[in-house]
């Protein structure tokens, strides 16, 4: 526990992975392919190193956050979602992801909301150890990063939009992700967001110095948003990892399940009311 004034900050030392610095980066961008690339391509050119890193607990003031100035919030999310319901794609494209894409559009104020992936994810018993065999479900990401570019979500929004493709770069666009779990309270890997005003998009995922913040004990009514571009850079997208929190004797933690949610979000161009 470390005390900053009248403020009480709840520290967690634990550790996560960091993209390595390399002339290797200087020629090419760092990637890993989710499918087989022709004979001699490599899969992946990413290199990693693990650091220490302090995570900090804003349980009680989570309140504080403010999206527009910080680029995350916590936001209470009911959802008329069953927990079988989340293992049905057709549920989860016809009522969740409505009920996700109504929720950001009311609570940013946009014009439009496009999602255009979501992702569940079941922690397998033996992660981060790999079985040597494909998972059922996606695992947590124990590597700091950050989803996308503005120049990518542009090009997706544009792929999405073909009849307003010519239109969309005059308008504000943004690239938001929803996360939440499916189960709680959540005390096996959690997810950590790193403070946007720490750090350097050019530099700083190589690095380890930055503020992470993370939610204690978050339960399936509890989301996270945060923002991953922005055409209007007044803030810095917000890097993410999940982290292993320090065992603390109870065996009976159960594996974190969530699913998280990528949209883009428009402030122009587009004419539509909210769906109920």
């Amino acid at each position: 526990m470390e005390q900053r004034g009248n403020e009480m900050d709840f520290l967690i030392q634990s550790r996560t992975h960091f993209l390595q610095s390399d002339e290797l980066y200087d020629r090419e961008k760092p990637y890993s392919l989710r499918f087989t690339p022709p004979e001699g391509s490599p899969r992946a050119n990413i290199k990693l190193e693990k650091h220490d890193i302090h995570v900090r607990d804003v349980r009680q003031g989570k309140g504080n956050l403010d999206f527009h100035k910080d680029g995350l919030a916590i936001l209470g999310f009911e959802s008329k979602m069953t927990y079988a319901d989340y293992d049905d794609e057709h549920i989860v494209k016809d009522v969740f992801l409505r009920e996700v894409s109504n929720l950001l559009k009311y609570f940013l104020g946009a014009q439009h909301v496009q999602v255009f992936e979501h992702t569940v994810r079941k922690r397998h018993e033996t992660f981060p150890i790999s079985t040597g065999e494909p998972y059922r479900y996606n695992q947590p990401t124990s590597i700091a990063h950050v989803d996308t570019t503005v120049e990518w979500a542009l090009a997706m929004a544009q792929q999405l939009n073909p009849q307003l493709a010519s239109d969309i770069k005059n308008h504000r666009l943004q690239c938001v992700n929803f996360w939440k779990p499916l189960t709680g309270p959540v005390k096996d890997w959690p997810l950590a967001m790193c403070k946007p005003d720490s750090i350097n998009p050019e530099t700083d995922f190589e690095t380890c110095d930055l503020r992470w913040l993370y939610l204690s004990n978050q339960m399936p009514n509890e989301a996270w948003i945060f923002l991953q571009s922005d055409t209007n850079p007044t803030v810095n997208p917000v890097a993410h990892t999940a982290f292993p929190l320090p065992r603390t004797g109870d065996d009976n933690v159960n594996p974190r399940e969530s699913i998280e949610v990528r949209a883009l979000v428009y402030y122009g161009g587009f004419d539509e009311r909210i769906e109920e």
